[in-house]
């Protein structure tokens, strides 16, 4: 079994700054019926793909993050996050903007009160995301994760490259690209996304090995495609804090899992545990080193189970 820092992933998407408000309220304005909020703390961190980055990152694996942001103060801080954190970044400025997603919350981070968009979706140049993934094709990893938000980073002529790797693919989709998805190794859809596949000629998938379907408060389910397996996989219940962010855990932990030696319905162990972890926690966040080894600890018990 390999440890985390043993591990290479190349993470794909669409990245995003995750901004945050917080404050109290304790009024309402004399000017609109809207509560008043008394700010007490900004802060910012990496989203979309690059919540799966933190979340690598904080458990020790090595990653790579190629996204596109817009020329703009927004996509610095990105740039700057990666870097602190010691990604490899391949950022381009392919975007017409930079995307972020800012939250208002008050009472002691316990209310979401207002989310506020800033996004202006159009294509990435497929021919510009390949050249930049050329620089490093001589790197050798473990598993690339393509993380879709349909933000206009995951394009046909990319997947297409990527599938060429030779490399496993992990992705968590979008059903409106689900066609994009054929011949990777595992997709990881929640319910409603895993519904409009399945009942979609569209999105008939063929040749994925692995769909690990993620139902919230009622765990997941493991398939492996083509044959009679699956796994139910219960979850205990948690107070659930913030769902934010959840997904990206999933499909960060099963990349690390998988690439570190665990068979796939071990893997959908850990990252079932993991993904119950972090929403009871305020904000986008991660699973921490310590919190992980205990889980690979608990794994490691039902190992006769998880084979």
């Amino acid at each position: 079994m390999k440890n985390p820092e043993d591990i290479r992933i190349l993470v794909v998407g669409d990245i995003m700054l995750d901004k945050y408000i917080i404050g109290e309220v304790s009024r309402i304005s004399p000017e609109a019926p809207v509560p008043i909020v008394n700010v007490s703390e900004e802060y910012h961190t990496l989203g979309g793909c690059g919540n799966v980055v933190n979340n690598l990152r904080s458990l020790g694996a090595k990653v790579y993050c190629l996204a596109s942001i817009g020329n703009d103060i927004n996509g610095s801080l990105v740039i700057d996050e990666l870097r602190q954190k010691g990604v490899g970044d391949l950022i381009m400025i392919g975007s017409n903007k930079t995307i972020v997603k800012e939250r208002i919350v008050s009472n002691q981070r316990q209310v979401q009160m207002l989310r506020v968009d800033y996004e202006s979706i159009t294509p990435v140049d497929p021919v510009l995301s390949i050249k930049f993934l050329e620089s490093i094709k001589d790197i050798d990893y473990n598993m690339i994760v393509v993380s879709d938000y349909a933000k206009g980073m995951i394009t046909y002529e990319l997947m297409q490259y990527l599938k060429g790797t030779g490399t496993a693919i992990i992705v968590d989709p979008k059903p409106i690209n689900g066609y994009m998805y054929n011949g990777v190794y595992m997709i990881t859809p929640n319910e409603p996304e895993w519904f409009t596949m399945k009942v979609s000629s569209a999105y008939n998938l063929v040749d994925v090995s692995f769909f690990l379907i993620t139902k919230g408060k009622d765990g997941m389910t493991l398939i492996e495609n083509g044959g009679d397996n699956h796994w139910d996989i219960g979850t205990e219940p948690v107070e659930i804090y913030n769902v934010s962010g959840a997904g990206d855990t999933v499909v960060a932990v099963m990349s690390l899992c998988i690439s570190m030696g665990w068979k796939e319905v071990a893997a959908a162990y850990i990252a079932n545990k993991c993904a119950a972890y972090v929403v009871t926690q305020p904000g986008t966040t991660t699973v921490t080193k310590e919190m992980f080894n205990q889980i690979v600890t608990d794994a490691n018990t039902h190992m006769g189970v998880l084979k």
